[in-house]
């Protein structure tokens, strides 16, 4: 009797368990993409079987049915690093702040389930270190836009953000939103990473867009996609207009080659997919910009068969390089497409060692024929004249529009600056050095890099005893600017208490290898951990001192131990050597950094080389090769190659990657030289000792118009041999024609205010250059910079340059004396009635709105014979070129 009453209640409480079960909300509703899901969760279960508790056991919690696939959602397609790097409870955390957010915002059930998917619970943007932005933006901001429509709501977290962060060009690595917003800068990468998060935070769905190179321009672009009421906007991250679709760079992208993004997971959306994976999928977004076509390409044998399988290149020049904007792969019948822009590209396929190349011109609509031949070794020279996408105009901003944004983004600057003002100051800075009795400049520049960060660097520098001082300042000096962003106290401390643990290896090991490659913490675009003592305690004594002794025991370690995943990471995101040993598996990139770590931990100098991107340890006073996938390391052959300037001008000395770069062939694809901080390449002739191998070097000369004329010169590099290449940027015409007579009385103001002038003042024998800038936006941020690599040009020239704030673009904080290294011979102004903008866009026949800065050339005789407006590259050196043909 007892039995069968347990039996009765076992079967109610399964009766129970089944009808809630059945009540309970699906996430994902699609039985079959639920189990797409699922078994991808199992997979990433497998891979990361060595962290399994860590990260799943937050699946015995008591949890909903919607957490439930929401975790496994984001475990299934999470990249190696969050698996590596992250726990069960960040994940669920993740999960509970999107579904409280959809739940508390009166949009949050109107967006469609796959929007709300891939556009809003990802924590993840890009490529940066992960943090608890979306529970620390949530409460922030989420009574600051309760009430509002989707559309103002949207526009609103932009003007948050803006409160928060401006734009300032930085390294590579990407910086977490929470780290963005306390130093309250970021690169457009970072500012659009913090913006998303922030959308994403309050339900309002988000995707990171970008350019990977603009076809009239050197460099790329990062912006913001925001989702509202079915229909996708683009924002300028921290950049706030009235109304979306709007920004700086609305005229730029029409000239766009390709925008896309990376979308977390499986993604079944109607865009253009120009990869799919396993864990994500990246589409092709520029139809919601400008005018495309598909460029369809048949790759051949060389028996005139079909070649299926091929890696087929989009390229596109940029930085004197062809950078692929996208990459295909032939079907059976050897074709494949891409959506572009109506701009010129190199088409390049590969395919076992074998290469083709084709230039397709911007009006092509034929299919490009390539065939794939063997490398013929051969020394030649080639010319592409390369043609991007013709200017197109874009719609002007409503005035009054503009007024009352202006004066909301001049708020903003005054509530960020009020917070860039608690940042440690000179005499907080004195004190310390007087209190340590160290010298001033010792710690100054670290702590000012800081910026709010600087409680965490000033407590390193405290803490640092007399004996200790030498290798702390090393530290220091050896980590990069951004590293003093988001580096903890207690980090650079275990990196300082273990140097002593293993002394260096080699006596006769130079001071500065000792430094830059065993002491630095900082090995390649790793956010920097406590690796050292880790390190140290997770090798016995016996293997450690086997390493020290050969090195290659080590390379064999790793070979054997650590497996190789080049899938999985995706976004590319350093693993810490700590999580490397613990998983037992990374990718090729954190399994180098690993290796460098280790051997530093052991005192053994090791680095990536920065050119080569090969890790390197160092043996009798020789860089020494480690090829892991071989499991050894050697000295590689390497012949010298001396390159000579062939500038007929005595002035110009080519810069790595504005002029020219060195490629070298690898499995039929041409792989680019990192030389961009070599000293070596500063003057000429300069001397490169390369791995032997077939090389190409491209040089580029870009037009007024954003047209480049391009040489490429191929040659061999043989053992022990010499080979001189000439560096040869090919001449181009700059623009020489009056585009109109100058309003020389157009009148501007002093930046206070109590002084007037005109233009006609500041024109001389030698011409003259006005910049009518807006501080705040990057296009302007951007010519300052050049201006100020180039300012011993400019004071040759001896000119006058005007600096002219434009109308409505003067905050009450702006302070020309930033620009630190901007040529002498510059004025600062500012126009409150825009009589100088007007004056030169009618002069210039414009009639439609200025995109800032408004550049222009006048001669002595008050002809225009330069004008440029709003985004560009190399401006700087494209200035001085039209000075010195006029």
């Amino acid at each position: 009797m007892r039995k069968l009453r347990t039996t009765i209640w076992l079967a109610i409480l399964l009766l129970i368990n089944l009808i809630t079960s059945a009540q309970e909300k699906h996430l994902i509703s699609d039985h079959s993409y639920r189990n797409i899901v699922h078994n991808q969760f199992l997979k990433s279960k497998e891979l990361a079987k060595g962290r399994a508790n860590i990260l799943f056991g937050v699946f015995n919690n008591p949890i909903s049915l919607e957490q439930k696939e929401a975790l496994e959602f984001l475990y299934a397609f999470m990249p190696l690093s969050d698996l590596a790097m992250h726990n069960g409870n960040y994940v669920l955390s993740q999960v509970n702040t999107a579904l409280q957010a959809r739940e508390f915002f009166s949009w949050g059930k109107s967006i469609p389930e796959e929007i709300f998917r891939h556009f809003v619970l990802p924590y993840r943007i890009n490529n940066e270190y992960t943090d608890t932005s979306r529970q620390v933006f949530y409460k922030e901001i989420k009574d600051r836009i309760k009430g509002l429509s989707m559309y103002e709501a949207a526009l609103e977290v932009n003007h948050w953000c803006h409160e928060k962060v401006t734009y300032k060009a930085s390294d590579d690595r990407t910086s977490g939103p929470l780290t963005t917003v306390r130093n309250a800068l970021g690169r457009c990468g970072e500012e659009s990473t913090f913006t998303v998060a922030a959308l994403r935070s309050v339900c309002l769905p988000a995707r990171q867009v970008y350019t990977p190179r603009w076809a009239h321009t050197d460099d790329n672009h990062a912006w913001v996609e925001i989702w509202v009421d079915g229909k996708w906007y683009f924002l300028g991250a921290c950049e706030p207009e009235p109304e979306p679709n709007m920004g700086w760079f609305a005229a730029p992208v029409k000239r766009a080659m390709m925008t896309h993004t990376v979308v977390f997971g499986q993604y079944q959306g109607f865009e253009e997919k120009l990869q799919v994976e396993d864990k994500y999928t990246r589409i092709n977004l520029l139809a919601n910009y400008t005018q495309t076509r598909t460029i369809p390409v048949k790759v051949l044998k060389t028996d005139g068969k079909s070649a299926a399988f091929a890696k087929v290149e989009f390229m596109l020049y940029n930085y004197a390089e062809f950078y692929p904007i996208a990459t295909k792969y032939s079907d059976r019948k050897g074709i494949c497409s891409a959506i572009s822009g109506y701009g010129d590209l190199i088409i390049w396929a590969s395919h076992n060692g074998f290469y083709g190349y084709q230039k397709v011109s911007g009006n092509s609509t034929d299919t490009i024929i390539v065939v794939l031949t063997p490398p013929n070794y051969k020394s030649f020279v080639e010319q592409y004249d390369l043609v991007p996408p013709v200017t197109q105009s874009i719609p002007v901003t409503d005035a009054n529009k503009a007024a009352i944004n202006n004066q909301c983004l001049q708020n903003e600057d005054l509530i960020r600056n009020k917070y860039i003002s608690t940042f440690i100051d000179s005499a907080s800075i004195i004190n310390l050095a007087k209190q340590k009795e160290f010298h001033y400049n010792q710690i100054a520049t670290s702590l000012k890099n800081s910026r709010g960060n600087w409680r965490e660097i000033y407590t390193f520098i405290n803490s640092l005893d007399l004996k200790d001082t030498t290798d702390g300042f090393t530290i220091l000096r050896n980590i990069s600017e951004k590293d003093t962003h988001d580096a903890l106290a207690s980090t650079l401390n275990d990196h300082l208490k273990s140097l002593s643990t293993f002394p260096v290896i080699d006596n006769t090991i130079s001071k500065e290898n000792i430094e830059r490659d065993i002491i630095s913490p900082r090995i390649g675009q790793e956010f920097i951990t406590p690796w050292r003592s880790f390190l140290q305690k997770s090798f016995s004594k016996k293997d450690i001192e086997e390493f020290r002794k050969d090195p290659t025991t080590l390379v064999k370690w790793i070979s054997q131990t650590i497996k190789t995943d080049t899938l999985s990471n995706y976004y590319n995101v350093p693993l810490n050597p700590e999580s490397v040993f613990e998983m037992k598996v990374a990718d090729r990139y954190s399994r180098d950094i690993f290796f460098v770590a280790s051997c530093r931990s052991f005192g053994i100098p090791a680095r990536i080389e920065s050119a080569t991107r090969k890790p390197q340890y160092l043996q009798n006073n020789k860089w020494v090769d480690v090829l892991f996938e071989k499991q050894v390391t050697v000295e590689l052959p390497k012949g010298e190659v001396i390159l000579t300037n062939q500038s007929s001008d005595k002035n110009f000395i080519p810069q790595y990657y504005t002029h020219f770069t060195i490629a070298r062939l690898d499995k039929g694809q041409f792989t680019t030289l990192d030389y961009e901080t070599d000293p070596n390449l500063k003057t000429f002739p300069c001397k490169l000792n390369l791995e032997t191998g077939y090389y190409r070097l491209m040089t580029g000369n870009r037009l007024n118009n954003g047209s480049v004329k391009c040489r490429i010169e191929y040659f061999t590099v043989e053992k022990d041999k010499k080979v001189e290449i000439p560096i040869i940027v090919l001449p181009i015409e700059t623009q020489t024609g009056v585009l109109g007579k100058a309003d020389l009385d157009a009148g501007f103001n002093s930046l206070d205010g109590k002084s007037e002038f005109i233009l006609k003042s500041y024109l001389g024998k030698k011409g003259l250059v006005v910049a009518v800038i807006d501080p705040d936006k990057e296009p302007t941020k951007h010519l300052m910079e050049d201006i100020q690599l180039v300012k011993s040009g400019f004071e040759q020239w001896g000119g006058q340059i005007l600096f002219i704030v434009a109308k409505d673009k003067l905050s009450k904080d702006f302070n020309s004396s930033i620009y630190k290294n901007i040529p002498k011979i510059s004025t600062f102004g500012y126009d409150p009635t825009g009589d100088v903008t007007d004056a030169i866009d009618l002069m210039c026949g414009k009639n439609t709105g200025t995109q800032y800065p408004q550049v222009s050339v006048i001669n002595a005789n008050g002809e225009i014979i330069f004008y440029s407006e709003g985004y560009s590259i190399g401006m700087g050196e494209t200035i001085l070129k039209n000075l010195s043909n006029k």
